[in-house]
């Protein structure tokens, strides 16, 4: 049977074992509890050896493992936290602003609420998150700006109605989960934590207090078993700062570390060096303000420091940072002022990429010719930036002029590795030698070649019926339909085993075909780039949105030429051009595909999908109904896949 992993509570195939995700979790802790912290080979082995599968399959889940009462240390091992905090006593310091509201902020004790039960009436608490609760907990009075926006405890009203500021709390893990007492002092002043922090602060910059705390409990079974100062009174003691669960030297900038942090994070996700991510983010924050329309001096805010700007010079990050703008689904018009602001007021070396974006939006608009104009300027400003140059190759493809086409990609890096490339290749004109710009043209149209034929290939129509297909699919896959492609695309791969199988999916010409024709984008790329169209392609075109999708009989088979099909819904026959399906299929076979003119022939565009007598019914009804979602579709078109069981 072969491997597939998914990791999201579902069914997942390990070998050949069949494992709910949270059972394989609940086998993980059940394997921590016993043996204590693991790290994740070590609890990858442990679960292998019980029967969970093989080591290279389980080590992916083992590292993505996380739950609740699943702590990871600062070494890394993960440790069962129900296990090692049962017994643990921690305190908190009351101010007269928790007593007044019975409600406590957390910061001292959040370790020990991983044991809660989460019933108030079993606690004799409820947590809550303050600004999720925020106008009901300001209610309850004296519930200031200083409160945390995370969780808080919210105790019965009067709880604390007996207590002074500075009196402690205690909250004691038990057998049962978690409950609350009162202690006077003295208190022990757990002097273990306050030198492991400042031996591990001369070792790192800043450390997360409670796996510090965690990592402690597994070195001494017996540390916190009694009521101590709070968390915060031994930081303070020690002479560090403290920042939420994070401590560092006294003075150190917790904002600008966290700021970091994100920028870093941000940088992993988006596959770039901070500098870029820095450069994206800003262009983000910047679109998003306009977009909110915020009454603030957007001069002030994002350009005075254009510098942060500097990265999307690099047409790689520059793609990155588009691809994030049209993930916001903000209005073209809000990313042409967002262009617009970045030429003026933005450093000059992103000029280029600024008016680029101005040509995507201008694009999306559905002002092609405009768009053209913005990706020219690009190319005024750095004669170099490839991503004017390949979008600028989509116009000359368009156009059918392959000559200038392939002119723009090899003026890029890397431009003839794009499948664009190899299509105006093929496309390429056949020479005229002798025949001046200004001669009439060899095609007998009357007019002058530099108009009519120069630049220009001499291929049929039913050839360059394969063209216009590639010229749809590019305007789908670059202008604003790659979410719904990728929609379809998992539909598709759902019962597809490997880790690429998403990837192959995007590439099934079933995927693109729905996206195009029953999505709408064909019919949006006729709208908007028709006018670039040669006319008979234009024409051809127009004609294939009046093609619908569907299913058919082989009736005859010519091995490497063709095929004759009866369209079982209209009962036509065509004779189709098909070279590769005629090698697959037999007298008999059904099939769903679209079949459309081209020229003097018939061909098909997007894929043969076989289709069982089974299935015969159920995929007709769904052709047959205007209302069948797309996605749908790929749903029933893609059942072939599902594996047979039993």
């Amino acid at each position: 049977m072969p491997d597939s992993h998914r990791c999201d509570g579902v069914v997942t195939t390990i070998g050949s074992v069949i494992a709910d995700h949270d059972e394989l979790l609940d086998a993980a802790l059940g394997v921590l509890r016993e043996r204590g912290p693991l790290s994740d080979r070590e609890l990858t082995v442990a679960l292998a050896d019980s029967g969970w599968g093989g080591v290279d399959e389980l080590i992916d889940y083992v590292e993505e493992f996380d739950a609740p009462l699943l702590g990871i240390l600062p070494d890394d091992r993960k440790v069962a936290l129900d296990v090692l905090l049962a017994g643990r006593v921690l305190t908190h310091r009351l101010t007269a602003e928790e007593i007044a509201a019975d409600v406590v902020e957390p910061d001292d004790f959040s370790s020990l609420l991983h044991l809660a039960s989460g019933e108030p009436d079993v606690d004799g608490f409820e947590v809550v998150f303050f600004e999720d609760e925020a106008d009901e907990l300001a209610a309850r009075g004296g519930v200031g700006a200083s409160w945390s926006d995370e969780e808080v405890l919210v105790l019965p009203r009067g709880a604390l109605a007996q207590c002074s500021p500075g009196d402690l709390l205690a909250v004691i893990a038990t057998d049962s989960g978690v409950r609350l007492d009162f202690v006077g002092e003295p208190v022990a002043d757990a002097p273990e934590l306050a030198l492991r922090l400042t031996r591990r602060l001369s070792e790192t910059s800043v450390l997360d207090l409670e796996e510090e705390f965690w990592h402690l409990l597994v070195d001494d079974p017996v540390a916190f078993t009694v009521p101590t100062l709070p968390l915060a009174d031994i930081v303070e003691a020690a002479g560090f700062d403290r920042s939420g669960q994070l401590v560092a030297a006294r003075g150190f900038d917790f904002e600008a570390y966290g700021r970091d942090l994100m920028i870093g994070v941000y940088a992993d996700e988006l596959g770039v060096p901070m500098d870029a991510a820095v450069a994206v983010a800003a262009l983000v924050s910047l679109v998003t303000a306009l977009e909110e329309d915020e009454n603030q001096d957007i001069q002030a805010r994002f350009f005075d420091k254009p510098e942060l700007y500097a990265a999307l010079a690099d047409p790689a990050v520059m793609e990155v940072a588009a691809q994030e703008l049209f993930d916001l689904d903000v209005e073209p018009e809000v990313l042409l002022v967002a262009a617009q602001r970045l030429l003026v007021s933005g450093p000059r070396e992103v000029k280029a990429a600024a008016s680029w974006i101005a040509g995507r939006a201008t694009e999306m608009e559905g002002f092609p010719k405009q768009a053209e104009e913005h990706y020219e300027h690009a190319l005024v400003l750095d004669g170099a930036f490839d991503l004017a140059l390949f979008d600028l190759a989509r116009f000359a493809s368009d156009r059918g002029d392959a000559v200038r086409g392939l002119s723009l990609l090899n003026r890029m890096a890397g431009g003839d590795a794009e499948p664009l490339h190899a299509v105006l290749e093929y496309f390429q004109p056949t020479p005229r030698p002798g025949l001046g710009r200004n001669h009439p043209c060899w095609c007998g149209s009357g007019r002058k070649y530099k108009t009519c034929h120069l630049g220009k290939g001499d291929h049929a129509l039913s050839e360059r019926a394969g063209w216009l297909y590639q010229k749809a699919k590019l305007h789908a896959q670059e202008l604003g339909w790659r979410d719904q492609i990728v929609d379809y695309a998992e539909i598709r791969s759902e019962n597809w085993a490997g880790d690429a199988a998403l990837y192959q999916a995007l590439e099934d010409p079933l995927v693109t075909d729905v996206a195009l024709f029953e999505g709408g984008a064909f019919a949006d790329f006729v709208e908007c780039r028709g006018d670039l169209l040669p006319p008979d392609e234009f024409a051809l075109a127009r004609q294939w949105q009046e093609v619908e999708r569907s299913l058919h009989e082989v009736e005859e088979v010519r091995p490497g030429a063709g095929l004759t099909l009866r369209d079982l819904r209209t009962g036509d026959r065509r004779d189709i051009r098909e070279v590769t399906a005629s090698h697959q299929l037999h007298a008999g076979n059904l099939i769903c595909a679209r079949v459309v003119p081209a020229g003097d022939t018939w061909q098909i565009f997007g894929g043969v999908e076989p289709i069982s007598q089974a299935r015969r019914a159920s995929l007709l009804a769904a052709l047959d109904d205007e209302t069948t979602d797309p996605a749908y579709l790929v749903e029933i078109l893609s059942e072939r896949f599902v594996p047979v069981t039993g």
